[in-house]
């Protein structure tokens, strides 16, 4: 996705909780800080939830994938009915998560006021400037 670990994004997201201005040297380069940093927020919560969902769905297909390599033929037990629906809802909760994640990425370029071209997409400035700034 981003190149951006899960552990990366939570770690930027609890100091930017615990002390608001971390990342304002950061954020003076684009504007007021104290304005840009609800956007920083929702985008690492949602960077933070979409990187969990994916991880999610990776883990109820592997459960998945290994329970149905040894069932009987025939119907499929309740326990392969239920990791279906388990599968089904982590994968709507990862596409939930993706769209937040598009509305804040585009969010915050947008307040940032990062270059967005045809091939430069706000995920991938949002993600560029996160890569650069979270080193």
């Amino acid at each position: 996705m981003t190149g951006i670990s899960s552990s990366t994004v939570a770690a930027a997201l609890e100091r930017l909780q615990a002390d608001p201005a971390a990342f304002d040297a950061a954020l003076a380069a684009h504007g007021d800080p104290q304005a840009l940093r609800p956007h920083l927020l929702s985008l690492l919560e949602a960077q933070h939830l979409l990187l969990k969902t994916e991880a999610d769905v990776g883990l109820v297909a592997d459960m998945l994938r290994r329970d149905q390599k040894f069932a009987p033929p025939g119907r499929p037990s309740v326990h392969l009915v239920q990791l279906r629906t388990q599968q089904a809802r982590a994968k709507q909760a990862a596409l939930v998560a993706k769209q937040a994640h598009a509305r804040a990425t585009q969010d915050f370029a947008r307040a940032l006021n990062l270059q967005v071209t045809e091939r430069r997409t706000p995920g991938i400035a949002s993600a560029k400037w996160l890569q650069q700034t979270l080193r």
